[in-house]
């Protein structure tokens, strides 16, 4: 495989199991590449679309869209964990028999904006060491609250298991949001304590599950000599696009700044302080921010290597 073709985005399908680490790890070895990160963290407990960037197009990850995210999942009622999941140690048990009217308004009152706390259970670091790690310790230490946004929050499905419940839901949430702590809220609303069962992203941004594939898909693909990554470009899928005249490129790729005289086209819409991306002969050359849009002028963010 040339640089070229080691370089884009993937869109994964994360088995419940290994780590979003675990599974990069996986797909450098799968393609023999040394660079490759993701976009977005998923708990080991979740599945679901986990989005790759290979080679040189790791350094637009600042720049790639991911909100809303959008999970689906279920919250077992009747039950408190201090992971807020199914892999924490259980922490209190009370029965539910609320039924299924009250889960459902108890999760639409979390649409809106909220405050969280990232759980002790998270990846989030605290001295250079992840969170995760302290608890495992027995230890809790300083956490900054940060605000998220929940969109859409609705049960799809409601079970009673004895003295237990289980609800499906779907939520989309800005990208950071903890489903785990929206789960543990529900619970405390109901009075009953609540955790996270099952949890699988199905969105981030303009990126879909419907697109993705999984591990052995990619390798069994990478076998064939079939295309298995997206081109650099669609990591900016979102970014409004300008077009530079030929004899703009050479200084676009070297970092200069826009101006309206160097441009072809432009979409729609752009706005002062938005990101952009700026394509040049048929192929992508940067990022742009743009610093004024009448007159129009950017300054580059990231410039792209030739090839």
């Amino acid at each position: 495989m040339d640089n070229r073709q080691a370089e884009g985005l993937l869109l994964l399908d994360k088995p419940t199991g290994p780590t979003s680490h675990d599974v990069v790890a996986s797909i450098k070895r799968i393609m023999g590449t040394a660079k490759a990160g993701h976009c977005g963290t998923l708990d080991p407990l979740a599945s679901g679309l986990l989005i790759v960037l290979v080679g040189f197009a790791t350094r637009l990850a600042p720049y790639v869209h991911g909100d809303p995210k959008v999970y689906e999942g279920s919250i077992m009622l009747g039950l408190s964990t201090d992971s807020m999941d199914m892999e924490g140690e259980v922490t209190g048990e009370s029965a539910y028999a609320g039924g299924a009217d009250a889960a459902r308004d108890a999760l639409a009152s979390l649409e809106g904006d909220l405050e969280q706390v990232p759980p002790m259970y998270s990846a989030v670091k605290y001295r250079g060491r992840p969170l995760y790690r302290y608890a495992r310790a027995g230890e809790e230490v300083p956490r900054k609250s940060r605000n998220v946004r929940v969109y859409r929050a609705e049960m799809v499905e409601f079970r009673q298991l004895g003295a237990r419940a289980e609800m499906d839901f779907c939520v989309a949430c800005s990208p950071g949001t903890y489903v785990r702590d929206l789960a543990a809220r529900v619970g405390e609303m109901l009075g009953c304590g609540g955790t996270l069962s099952r949890l699988r992203r199905t969105a981030s941004g303009p990126f879909r599950l419907e697109h993705a594939s999984s591990l052995e898909e990619l390798a069994q693909g990478l076998e064939r000599g079939e295309p298995c990554m997206l081109p650099m470009e669609s990591a900016l899928q979102g970014c409004k696009k300008v077009e530079v005249k030929d004899d703009g490129m050479e200084a676009v790729r070297n970092g200069s700044p826009l101006d309206g005289g160097m441009l072809r086209s432009t979409e729609e819409g752009i706005a002062e302080g938005e990101v952009i991306a700026v394509h040049g002969g048929g192929e992508l050359l940067g990022v742009h921010r743009v610093c004024s849009v009448s007159p129009f002028a950017s300054r580059a963010m990231r410039m792209l290597p030739k090839h």
